[in-house]
């Protein structure tokens, strides 16, 4: 559990059950891509900590609407014209852990050397110069 009672207590000051923290940390493992198996670092498993609680939080008086909700740009009467809004994800996620998720050491950017495709051997030949064949 990324999450307890007492941390969602610290953290927004209301009184939970285990249940309702369990969702929400589905939906926080959702949000970030990864289980709670696949977190290493300690600094991630505590801004988890407090994602999980602030969705806890959030969850607490609509918990029926994080569910049913559907994020629109706008709708119509007429021809029942519905936009939705693909970008985003707010109303199924508390703002607090959105912001935090920011913060996360996997979802930030990282540099790689990738180096040469192929690696071709290099050989010396009699003279001392660098060849991709061996001459025997």
């Amino acid at each position: 559990m990324f999450s307890t009672i007492n941390s969602v207590q610290e953290y927004t000051g209301y009184t939970v059950s285990l249940d309702l923290i369990k969702r929400a940390q589905g939906i926080i493992e959702i949000f970030i891509g990864k289980d709670e198996i696949d977190i290493d670092s300690p600094s991630d498993l505590l801004l988890l900590d407090k994602m999980t609680s602030y969705q806890t939080a959030y969850m607490l008086e609509n918990e029926d609407l994080v569910f049913k909700q559907a994020a629109l740009i706008s709708q119509g009467q007429t021809d029942a014209i519905v936009n939705f809004d693909r970008a985003m994800m707010a109303p199924f996620m508390a703002p607090l852990a959105v912001l935090a998720a920011n913060g996360l050491t996997f979802n930030k950017t990282r540099s790689y050397k990738t180096g040469k495709i192929f690696s071709w051997p290099a050989f010396l030949d009699e003279n001392g110069n660098r060849s991709r064949w061996r001459n025997n």
